[in-house]
Order: C-alpha cells, then sequence, then structure tokens
C-alpha cells in the first residue's frame, strides 16, 4: 500500500536563479488573482469551462509556461470549491509544479531540483539533511509546491511511501480535547495545562501588539504569528507521535468526526478564544498518518452520546457527565475521568455492526474488556469497589 508523503525542502538557489524564482512566483500569483476576478464576476468555477477563458489571456498577460498557467487556474478553481460567495484574492507567494516543470536531479553529492520559470529552468540544489534524502532516495515525485516565505525558497515535494497494508482487531478509541490534548482507551494521556498556559501567553503578547497598532507592533505580530505556528506544529507532533508509538500490533485507531465541532460543542463564553484556536482536526489528522505508517488502521465514527453514556450499564443521560472532568453515571454509580470515558466508547462504537451502537446496550462488559482501574461513586447505593 502506498502514502502519500510531503517532504519539505530548503533550496540554494544563486542571486540570479532568486531572481527568476521570484519573478515567476509573482507572475504566478497575478495570474491566481486574475483568473479568480473573471471566475467570480463569470460566475464559472468549473476547471474546464474557465479554462477556454482565461487560458490564452493568462499565457500573454503573465508570460506563463503551459503548465503554469494551467496551474493557476486549477489552484482558482479548488480554492472555489470551498466558497463562492465572495471574490477570493491570493495574496501568498506559492506556485504548484507538476511533472512537467519540476523534477529531481539525483547526484553523488547532492539533489537538485529543476525548475521551469518565465525565461528558462533554474537548477538549485536542495539543502537537506538525512531524513529527507532518504525519503527522496528513488522517488519519482509529480507534484510539488514553492513557496517563498521570511526570504527563503522551500520545495513541498509529495512523495509515495510503502507502508505495510493496515490490519487490526483491537480498537482503540482517541478523544482529543483541551483540558487533555489527548486520551486513549488503552490508557495513554496527554494533559494540556501547560499548553493552555502557554496559548494563553501568546493570546496576550497578541492583544498588547494590536492594541498598539504601529508599523512595528504589525511587524512583531507576523513574526509572532509564525512562532507560534512553528510551535502549535511541534506539539501535535510529538503528541500524536508518542500516542502512536504506545500502539501495539493488531490495533485500530478510533476517532470522532468532528463536523460541526465548532458550531455544537458546549463550552463556556470565556473558553471561546482557547476553543476556536485550537487544531484538533490536525492533531487527528498527525495521528492519523504516523499510524498508517506503522500498519495500524484508522476509523472515524459518529461521537454522539460518547460523554455522557456509561461504559459499564449503557445508561445515557446528560446528568451522568457532572463536570468537564468528572463521570458518574446516574444508574450504577461508575465514575471515572470523563475524557477517558469518551475514548472507552469511542473503542465500542467501532466494534459495532452496521445500525447499532454498543456504548446504549446494557452489560457493555467493561471489567473484562478494558482492564482498567475505575471507580463507583460513594453517594451511589448500587456502588460497589470494583478493581480490574
Amino acid at each position: 500500500m502506498e502514502l502519500p508523503k510531503t517532504v519539505v525542502c530548503k533550496l540554494k538557489p544563486t542571486p540570479e536563479e532568486s531572481e527568476k524564482l521570484l519573478a515567476t512566483l509573482k507572475a504566478f500569483k497575478d495570474a491566481c488573482n486574475y483568473i479568480s476576478k473573471v471566475a467570480f464576476e463569470r460566475k464559472v468555477f468549473n476547471p474546464v469551462a474557465l479554462h477556454h477563458m482565461v487560458y490564452r489571456e493568462t499565457r500573454q498577460m503573465f508570460k506563463l509556461p503551459a503548465n503554469l498557467a494551467i496551474r493557476a487556474r486549477d489552484r482558482v478553481a479548488k480554492a472555489y470549491k470551498l466558497r463562492r460567495d465572495t471574490l477570493l484574492q491570493f495574496k501568498a507567494l506559492s506556485m504548484d509544479l507538476d511533472e512537467r516543470i519540476f523534477r529531481l536531479i539525483y547526484k553523488p553529492e547532492r539533489i537538485f531540483a529543476s525548475i521551469s520559470t518565465l525565461q528558462k529552468r533554474v537548477k538549485p540544489p536542495l539543502d537537506i539533511g538525512e531524513y529527507q534524502r532518504r525519503l527522496l532516495e528513488d522517488a519519482k515525485p509529480t507534484h510539488a509546491v514553492l513557496v517563498y516565505r521570511n526570504n527563503k525558497f522551500f520545495l513541498h515535494i509529495t512523495v509515495t511511501k510503502e507502508i505495510p497494508e493496515p490490519k487490526g482487531n483491537n480498537p482503540v478509541g482517541v478523544d482529543v480535547g483541551m483540558k487533555n490534548l489527548l486520551a486513549a482507551s488503552n490508557g495513554f494521556k496527554v494533559k494540556g495545562g501547560e499548553t493552555l498556559r502557554k496559548r494563553h501567553h501568546f493570546r496576550g503578547l497578541r492583544s498588547s501588539l494590536q492594541a498598539k497598532g504601529t508599523a512595528s507592533a504589525k511587524r512583531s505580530l507576523k513574526r509572532l504569528s509564525r512562532r507560534e505556528r512553528r510551535w502549535v506544529n511541534t506539539i501535535l507532533h510529538q503528541v500524536s507521535r508518542a500516542f502512536v508509538n504506545s500502539l501495539k500490533e493488531g490495533d485500530i485507531v478510533v476517532m470522532e468526526k468532528l463536523t460541526g465541532i465548532r458550531n455544537n460543542a458546549k463550552h463556556r463564553k470565556s473558553q471561546n478564544g482557547d476553543f476556536h484556536s485550537w487544531a484538533f482536526r490536525r492533531l487527528q489528522s498527525f495521528i492519523e498518518y504516523k499510524s498508517l505508517e506503522r500498519g495500524v488502521p484508522v476509523v472515524y465514527v459518529e461521537p454522539r452520546n460518547t460523554s455522557i453514556t456509561c461504559p459499564r450499564c449503557g445508561h445515557v443521560d446528560k446528568a451522568n457527565r457532572k463536570s468537564q472532568s468528572l463521570f458518574r453515571c446516574t444508574k450504577c454509580g461508575f465514575q471515572h475521568n470523563a475524557d477517558y470515558v469518551a475514548s472507552l466508547n469511542l473503542s465500542r462504537l467501532e466494534l459495532a455492526p452496521p445500525g447499532r451502537a454498543p456504548v446504549n446496550e446494557p452489560n457493555a462488559g467493561m471489567n473484562g474488556d478494558f482492564k482498567m482501574n475505575h471507580y463507583d461513586s460513594p453517594a451511589s447505593p448500587q456502588a460497589s469497589a470494583v478493581g480490574s
């Protein structure tokens, strides 16, 4: 089985090559904005129909090679798939490359990238480490994205990697959140307190810079934004890698579908900034591709009632969720961390036959199935001290 993977490589062009690449990037951006204006004004978003309207003009106005003109058209058409109610503006200096306008040249001492520009091809070397070199060995990439940021050129190269065929029969539920960044039914958990404090620190710095409103403050705000983005990605990579390393042969990762989470998930008004700024889906995507690399299957399930369902008796009641962190069943008295309970229920959902949800069945058999320590509420008349 093959898995697409993006390898980010820094380029080391000469000053002359840099000028050619930068001029091509600017022309590509301008071409995208021209095509976007035509598409929006004429309400034509189909790439084939759009091609007949803009291809010739794009070549003439921006002097782009044929394939770069096509890639600009495709980028605009893809962007309008997401929203068509407003004119889309393209500001980033980046362009899509296919196999006709980009290829890798392998030499014993290093790897070079051959890229078409407005004038002629440039062939700058890749400034990469051993990890990227291993990923690019014997690769025949057919797609890449050239990006210019912080006065440097980067090539995001898509390669396919051979991975084991995903298989397993032991579901491991994964619940992602804020107080606990990740809680899994195999006992793995990462607390989010330190991460939350760091996010508050960044938010405070942003507010201070925004209040100043000076040109210097705006430049600092951009640098801060980039630093925060790098920090978030580092945290997500570390958490996802540690979790995937905790998996065993035969495991299946079960995660909740997050469609509509921004609108449907309940939280305090004071938590809006934390909730809407955290990358729940990105963490899931990191877990997904790292799991697939190890041959661990990943499935997504509807999370309905997973946080209010008792994994012991199957009782569903909003009153079961006493607080953000505490779950206590009003029927049988089972008590445990709420995020952990959600992960247990997610793992049970994956085992359900079509049309059935075992988390709603009584006698879910938690003691024997999950082999975990749990506690009963001493206030419950049905409470009993049971351990694994």
